[in-house]
């Protein structure tokens, strides 16, 4: 400190009583303004759902506010149309918490029985992952928050359960179904192909065709390779990328890629 300049004067202490006495008039001044205007919420029978009830909220005792408005952007529980699930796995393969589980429902083919996605929600951190790369829509949130339960299993829902909920009409969020325009496509690499039916059999959308291809004539001394002659062609328009005929097909002969 330069010579001259005067030190600052130190605070005087408080007595004691301020100690106890300030918090207590806080308190007795806030339990006044509740006396004319009271903030707490009674959960469920008053809600704050509604962004206009935010800033100011008139409570009314057994009367609901708000209720069934919520914000257009709010992710909840799923809701899931069963009869127009392709089994694809593209929610399963887009969940970053592994949490959802592909599960048989009844009905469908028995040769080849129809798999819909089962949540964990003890997991979830409702990213909507699943609901945009959802290729048919039939996956999507809706605006239910309320999961409140007693056993740790009852967080799991089947999908008998989520389409219970698509059932019971609940606002769900807009679900994108246009495309971008740099996807990649399913490209075939013809010499390694074998034929195997592998990849068209199993595709959910059947936008897979083996047609028939001309037989090589072998050369002198050469041995043809032993495959059905027949490739797959991959029907874009009706393709939803989930990459299925990619993983089942032995050869690796299917792979993403820019068609020109």
């Amino acid at each position: 400190m330069s010579e001259g300049a005067e030190a600052a004067p130190r605070p005087k202490p408080e007595h004691p009583i301020l100690w106890v006495a300030r918090p207590m008039i806080t308190a007795a001044r806030q339990f006044g303004k509740s006396l004319v205007r009271p903030s707490t919420i009674v959960y469920p029978y008053e809600r704050l759902e509604d962004p206009r009830f935010r800033g100011e909220v008139d409570v009314a005792s057994g009367k609901p506010i708000g209720v069934g408005e919520v914000w257009d952007n709010y992710r909840g529980v799923h809701a899931l149309n069963v009869s127009t699930c392709i089994s694809c796995n593209l929610c399963a393969f887009s969940c970053p918490d592994l949490c959802i589980d592909m599960v048989t429902v009844p009905g469908g083919d028995p040769k080849h029985p129809k798999k819909c996605p089962q949540i964990d929600y003890g997991k979830c951190s409702y990213c909507g992952f699943c609901s945009d790369a959802c290729p048919e829509g039939c996956l999507t949130m809706t605006t239910r928050y309320e999961l409140s339960v007693s056993k740790r299993s009852d967080m799991v829902y089947s999908p008998q359960k989520l389409h219970e909920i698509f059932a019971r009409k609940l606002p769900m969020n807009p679900i994108r179904l246009e495309r971008p325009a740099n996807e990649d496509s399913i490209l075939l690499d013809p010499p390694i192909c074998i034929g195997c039916n592998a990849c068209a059999r199993d595709c959910p959308t059947g936008c897979i065709t083996m047609l028939d291809i001309p037989k090589a004539t072998a050369k002198p001394g050469e041995k043809l390779p032993k495959r059905i002659w027949k490739e797959p062609v991959v029907n874009d328009s009706d393709c939803v990328r989930c990459g299925t005929c990619i993983s089942v097909c032995p050869k690796e002969c299917l792979f993403w890629g820019t068609r020109r």
